[in-house]
């Protein structure tokens, strides 16, 4: 009987353990240039959520780079979307696991992010300023990071929220939507209760942000276990903090003024964080739908479902009023884009 019960064990820890399912951090190679530099400057202690985004020392220039880390979880670098989807759906397979976790890090936009598509995108005039940062050193990555924001470029990113436009470079729906066509071997490696966590800038912010989130939800499928997560503020996530994502956004001129100040000087993102707002997209009886929760100190970057219970659900109305921007910074960057 002793026997019977340890194998019985056994058994349910194994159980429990493929169950879990995989936890997937891709990484846009910028990003991980930058977090390379940053644990320079400042050694990330172990435990520290940026961990899995740190580029290896040798890590060739080619992507897409695959990194197993000490708890298990695996990181993609990638320059491309194709790539990235095409390698994550191989791992899982190959590791015979559903992907339970899928954290995005990269720069962002709201309804999109700055990285390429395809292969094609990638070798296009379009694309040639994500090229130039992608390609460059991981100083001139880590350096930009830490580029004030002025009050022009912040009014600029919530009138696109409304209006939206074309953006060189940036991955929305309709570039989810054409590689999901070509890579249809990814969806049924994602877990029932997918948590798709995206760790960029304003990805969720304005109608723009809901549309593409509400979106992505109805592309990927799944049941209404599965939840994505997009923040409508800016992210941070530098050395200082080890917690995960948090958020930081214009609120006055003079926390402004304040917080450019000293952010390029002492280059913390600690220093000027604030409670942000994280939008949660689900399947609510049958239709993709997006709430959006206040007063949260950091961006989930697990498995854990964020609780909804009492939220109204709904879509968000597009203002009248806003007049598409002709440009727009990509946050986290120095970099320019036009607007179509």
């Amino acid at each position: 009987m002793r026997y019977f019960m340890i194998i019985l064990s056994l058994l349910v820890v194994v159980s429990s353990q493929a169950t879990a399912g995989l936890i997937i951090h891709a990484a846009e190679i910028g990003i991980g240039k930058f977090h390379r530099q940053d644990n320079i400057v400042h050694p990330y202690e172990s435990g520290n959520a940026w961990l899995p985004y740190v580029l290896p020392t040798n890590a060739e220039t080619k992507t897409p780079i695959v990194m197993e880390n000490a708890d298990h979880s695996i990181t993609v670098f990638f320059s491309t979307l194709e790539e990235l989807l095409t390698k994550v759906a191989q791992i899982s397979q190959t590791r015979g696991e559903q992907i339970a976790v899928l954290n995005f890090n990269a720069h962002g936009l709201p309804g999109g992010m700055w990285f390429p598509m395809n292969e094609s995108f990638k070798n296009s005039v379009e694309c040639w300023q994500w090229n130039a940062a992608a390609t460059g050193s991981d100083k001139a990555n880590h350096d930009q990071y830490y580029t004030p924001v002025a009050k022009q470029d912040i009014m600029s990113i919530r009138e696109y929220a409304q209006t939206g436009g074309g953006v060189p470079c940036v991955t929305g729906y309709n570039q989810w939507k054409s590689i999901l066509a070509k890579v249809p071997q990814l969806k049924p490696t994602l877990a029932k209760d997918l948590k798709l966590n995206i760790l960029s800038c304003v990805v969720g912010l304005g109608p723009v942000g809901d549309k593409f989130m509400t979106g992505l939800g109805a592309l990927l499928g799944g049941t209404d276990q599965v939840q994505l997560r997009s923040s409508l503020y800016f992210g941070l996530g530098d050395w200082s903090m080890p917690e995960g994502m948090g958020f930081w956004d214009y609120q006055t001129d003079e926390q402004l003024e304040h917080d450019n100040s000293i952010y390029g000087v002492n280059r913390k993102d600690r220093e000027i964080m604030q409670k942000g707002k994280v939008r949660v997209t689900a399947l609510v009886k049958g239709t993709w739908l997006s709430t959006v929760l206040e007063d949260q100190d950091f961006m989930s970057l697990g498995a854990d479902s964020l609780e909804v219970s009492n939220a109204t659900w709904g879509r968000e109305l597009v203002s009248r009023s806003a007049i598409k921007p002709n440009t727009i910074r990509i946050p986290g960057t120095s970099v320019y884009e036009s607007v179509k």
